[in-house]
């Protein structure tokens, strides 16, 4: 069992128990075993933690100073270094996540960087020549100013990534902050409170890391309380709707990275040797629990039966099991609920018509844990359920389309969501035609990567407002002043 000391409240820079001493325990997906626990907290120790995160923005020089602002972050940077490891192991057991992505966690660490440097070279005061209105001649200063306190609540299926993506620009912009890991995976978020008052000279209240088993007291606590300036959060659109919908009591700012449904366009001249191991790869990553993976594949008539038949081979091969073990793709599903969805969608799909030619089942792995097979569907209709609703599983929807590339890309643009999309094609400026077309935040063309520090990550539609990563997702951490000042 993980060390009970990685389960505390941060809280004005003390690691503590609950008020009430309660604590929930941490299962592992795999098997169904106590892998730790976690200090339950209360009302009262949200509401701490509320007044920790006030107190430290209204009266410290947290918010101005940016040199002591780096030193902290690098410092923390540091300190996550130094415990990579102990991450990957208490990630690896409380959400499943398997081996042969924990270089993820490593490449995280690196990306804070970006953040870090833009402390230095952001522009935080820009000058405005003289402008005359109603006689008078003004000089302009834009500044930028944080929001102050910022409650970062985030999802389970990458705890390390989607922790380190809010805090480290919310801090280094001058916010402070309050981290609320999901219930699901709360060891993570523990563990970075331990590291921030191990390794970093934060101030008391900076930070502060809280855990609660129950939704009203963890979530709705803090997007209750109108002390909070701020909500960036990471999950479903259901809850991020929720959090948009309580945040507007204030007037007060969200950025909502939710849901996706992310179509893979395979045009008629995509080179299927690359296509579909890639398809299978960007959908299969991280047990199908992504919300930018590659769902939704949209084949050309021409390739569609030669695809699905290789789809079928492929997917049956997929390395199920331990995520312990490095060659391990699909582990296990977070919990028994989700299983129940995943199941719950394919099984609807065959009975409406749609084939399952690889998977769509459960797996038993001894009787624990929670296992879905690695699954393909095909001939889906793009307007059904299993089309339209964002899984989180390894399941592979696979849709025929005929006609030209705008038929693809209405097909393509056929849902709630905008997160991400994908585009196989052997002739690059077509491929590009179709990306400009696409209603996503993100595109990737053939052997191509959307994500990076130091570009814009966001959704359209149902997927969520505001950006992360690049200047755009720094800039939502902040509020811009312009101050007017007599001409000479």
């Amino acid at each position: 069992m993980i060390d009970p000391n990685h389960g505390l409240l941060f809280i004005a820079g003390v690691l503590r128990e609950s008020s009430s001493k309660a604590r929930f325990n941490v299962l592992n997906p795999a098997d169904e075993s106590i892998v730790g626990t976690v200090a339950d907290g209360t009302a009262e120790d949200v509401s701490e933690a509320v007044k920790a995160a006030r107190e430290a923005f209204d009266t410290s020089s947290w918010s101005t100073g940016h040199a002591f602002r780096k030193q902290c972050l690098l410092q923390f940077q540091a300190g996550l270094r130094k415990e990579a490891a102990a991450f990957k192991a208490v990630q690896l057991a409380e959400a499943g996540i398997c081996s042969s992505i924990s270089g993820l966690i490593d490449l995280t660490i690196e990306e804070m960087s970006y953040s870090i440097d833009l402390i230095d070279t952001f522009a935080w005061e820009t000058d405005y020549p003289a402008y005359e209105m109603l006689g008078m001649r003004s000089l302009r200063k834009v500044t930028y100013e944080p929001h102050g306190v910022v409650a970062a609540i985030t999802a389970w299926n990458a705890p390390f990534m989607l922790n380190l993506w809010k805090i480290v620009p919310a801090l280094a912009t001058g916010n402070t902050v309050i981290l609320k890991g999901a219930s699901e995976t709360p060891l993570t978020a523990a563990l970075m409170g331990r590291i921030v008052k191990e390794y970093t000279d934060i101030p008391a209240g900076v930070f502060n890391v809280i855990s609660a088993s129950k939704r009203e007291i963890g979530g709705d606590g803090l997007t209750g309380d109108p002390r909070i300036d701020m909500f960036h959060f990471t999950g479903s659109t259901s809850v991020g709707q929720r959090i948009a919908e309580r945040a507007a009591n204030g007037i007060r700012k969200c950025v909502l990275e939710l849901g996706g449904k992310s179509a893979n366009v395979i045009l008629p001249d995509a080179d299927l040797d690359f296509a579909i191991p890639h398809g299978v790869g960007m959908c299969m990553l991280n047990s199908g629990q992504g919300c930018t993976l590659a769902t939704r594949m949209i084949v050309h008539a021409s390739l569609y039966d030669e695809a699905v038949e290789r789809l079928a081979a492929m997917v049956v091969q997929v390395p199920v099991g331990d995520p312990a073990r490095i060659e391990t793709v699909v582990g296990p599903i977070i919990n028994a609920r989700q299983l129940a969805s995943i199941e719950g969608l394919v099984d609807r799909a065959r009975a409406a018509g749609a084939r399952v030619v690889a998977g769509g089942h459960r797996l038993d792995r001894g009787g624990k844990g929670y296992w879905y097979a690695p699954t393909v569907v095909v001939d889906v209709d793009q307007d059904s359920e299993l089309a339209q609703t964002e899984v989180f599983g390894p399941v592979l929807t696979v849709i025929r389309y005929e006609g030209d590339d705008e038929v693809a890309v209405r097909i393509g643009n056929n849902t709630q969501y905008g997160l991400s999309g994908y585009v196989q094609s052997r002739d690059v400026d077509r491929a590009w035609r179709v990306a400009r077309r696409m209603r996503t935040g993100t595109v990737s063309i053939n052997n191509s990567i959307h994500n990076s520090a130091d570009t814009p990550f966001g959704g359209f539609g149902r997927s969520g407002l505001g950006r992360e990563h690049g200047v755009e997702g720094w800039q939502e951490f902040l509020q811009s002043k312009t101050i007017a000042s007599p001409a000479a």
